[in-house]
């Protein structure tokens, strides 16, 4: 099967020929991750020192540190590399707040708990200047995100990173994506 996806004689590779399969795209996102990848992501805000907001923060290169801080009831998770930014998960049962109180983010607002030994974190109130994902580069999203994450550490050497991205005004359903690091 054709990996690559050809639009104006150029050729992205590694990308599937139906894009669609890519994710359940609204039609202004299909067409603005299509420009993105027609201008080779030239207007990414990350390379510009922006923070990786959502999913991101697990694809950047130099890492991150995740830091367990149970007497505070709080998790930090540092990115590596360029800004230095971090993320904080909140572990105490509070609720999101107010939308109409919060100001929207990079990282949004993260409340998190333990399932066995899995984290499970629900994230809300993300701006909407940053790009959630690295590869494919360019997935868009709106102030309506909200993230289910799932970080779990099936051997010493290995996490697993689950996400389910819920955003109906980019997206025409629900979709997830997972990996290791």
């Amino acid at each position: 099967m054709d990996q690559s996806v050809k639009m104006d004689g150029a050729f992205l590779v590694n990308y599937p020929a139906d894009v669609d399969r890519i994710a359940p795209f609204q039609p202004w996102a299909k067409a603005l991750f299509m420009e993105r990848h027609e201008t080779l992501g030239r207007d990414d805000p990350h390379p510009r020192c922006m923070p990786p907001g959502g999913p991101r923060q697990f694809q950047t290169p130099y890492g991150l540190e995740i830091i367990d801080q149970p007497e505070l009831k709080r998790i930090l998770v540092l990115s590596g590399g360029g800004n230095r930014s971090y993320r904080t998960i909140y572990m105490d049962g509070r609720p999101h707040p107010d939308p109409e109180v919060w100001n929207p983010s990079y990282f949004g607002h993260s409340v998190g708990h333990w399932e066995g030994e899995t984290l499970v974190i629900d994230t809300v109130g993300f701006n909407e200047r940053f790009w959630f994902t690295r590869r494919p580069n360019g997935l868009p999203h709106t102030s309506q995100l909200h993230l289910t994450e799932k970080i779990s550490r099936p051997d010493y050497n290995t996490l697993r990173y689950e996400v389910t991205v819920d955003d109906p005004g980019a997206y025409t359903k629900p979709f997830g994506a997972s990996w290791n690091i």
